[in-house]
C-alpha cells in the first residue's frame, strides 16, 4: 500500500496535522527544534482564528517548513467529487504563484 505522507524519515522530529475546518488536511513535518518551536507558536497563536488551507501552506513556505496537502489524487476521488478536485487544483495553483512571488521578493 502506498503511503499517504511522504516526508523524509531521516531526522524527522515531529508531525503536526491541521484538519479542523479544512477541506484538505495538511501535514507539517519538523526536522529541528527551531521548526518545532515555530509550529508550536503558530498553533498557539491561531487557536481562535479560522484559517484555510492556503493560509497554513503560505505560512509554511514563509518559514521554510515542509508541508503536505493530504488529498488522494486517484481516478475514483476525481470522478466521485469533481468540485473538490477542482478546489484542490485551485489551491495548488495559488500556492505555486505564491512560491514564485516569495522567491522574487527575497
Amino acid at each position: 500500500m502506498k503511503q499517504m505522507i511522504n516526508f523524509n524519515q531521516e531526522g524527522l522530529q515531529g508531525l503536526h496535522f491541521f484538519t479542523e475546518g479544512l477541506n484538505f488536511p495538511i501535514a507539517v513535518g519538523t526536522y529541528s527544534d527551531w521548526e518545532e518551536t515555530q509550529v508550536s507558536y503558530f498553533l498557539s497563536s491561531t487557536r481562535n482564528r479560522n484559517l484555510n488551507e492556503e493560509d497554513i501552506c503560505c505560512w509554511c513556505v514563509d518559514h521554510q517548513i515542509e508541508y503536505q496537502i493530504m488529498y488522494p489524487v486517484k481516478r475514483y476521488s476525481v470522478f466521485r467529487n469533481p468540485y473538490k478536485y477542482f478546489k484542490f487544483l485551485q489551491l495548488k495553483r495559488k500556492l505555486k504563484i505564491f512560491v514564485r512571488s516569495s522567491r522574487i521578493t527575497k
